[in-house]
Formats: C-alpha cells, structure tokens, sequence
C-alpha cells in the first residue's frame, strides 16, 4: 500500500493534469482563460474565464474512481459554498462587475485503459442555491 504522502503526490498530480485537460475542453468550447488556482481566505477558484460576455468561476474535479460517485458527486454543497465566497472576493476586486456570472464544473474520469472522459456542465450550480 502506498505511503500517505505518495498517495498525496499522486492526488496533486492527478489534479494539475485535470485542470490542463480542463482548460484544453474550455478553450475547444470558446472559453477565454483569464486565471487559473486562486486562492483566498475563502476558499478557492481553479479557473476564471470568459464564455463571450459571461465571466465563469469554474470547479475542476478529477477522479480516477467512481467508488464515491464521480467526480459530480464530489462538488458537495461545502465546495459550493467556498467557491461561491471565493467567487465574491473576486468581484470585489473588480472596477466594474460583468453583466452576468455563472459557475460552472469540468468533471473528468480517468481511466487506466482509455483516454479520460470530460464533461463540461455550464451553470452546474448557482450562488442562490448553497
């Protein structure tokens, strides 16, 4: 059995993979990547980006099971939570708010015998709903 801190490596790891395949699928879709890993008291945003006039916080989440039900299942109503406070402290920041935000998931399975499998769910969630 792999020590913890192999098994954390493994984890991170697998983690920056997903976001790199997370900003390919974004970008195929016309998404303009504008930050990646922020982080703030909070919590924190794997991605912002642009969907033409839509600014997009967006919660990358990779698995390489579906044991504990994908990677959908792992955006808990907690994570939805310190995305959607991480999400304002990124506005307050802002000079001017855009006309419109939405939060979005990439999920992505990797599979040991095939290419991960990505899926793009735009407006997964919203900061009324958590």
């Amino acid at each position: 059995m792999p020590e913890p801190r192999e098994l954390a490596a493994r984890r991170h790891s697998l983690g920056r993979r997903g976001e790199q395949l997370a900003q390919q699928l974004l970008r195929s879709h016309g998404y303009l990547i504008e930050q990646t890993n922020l982080r703030f008291p909070v919590g924190e945003i794997d991605i912002v980006a642009r969907d033409q006039q839509v600014l997009c916080f967006i919660e990358v989440r990779s698995t390489s099971s579906s044991y504990w039900g994908g990677p959908l299942a792992s955006v808990t109503d907690r994570k939805r939570r310190h995305l959607i406070r991480a999400a304002q402290w990124y506005l307050n920041r802002l000079r001017a708010l855009p006309p419109e935000i939405r939060f979005d998931v990439v999920a992505i399975e990797w599979s040991a015998d095939a290419s991960p499998s990505t899926e793009l769910i735009r407006g997964a969630f919203t900061a009324d709903r958590h």
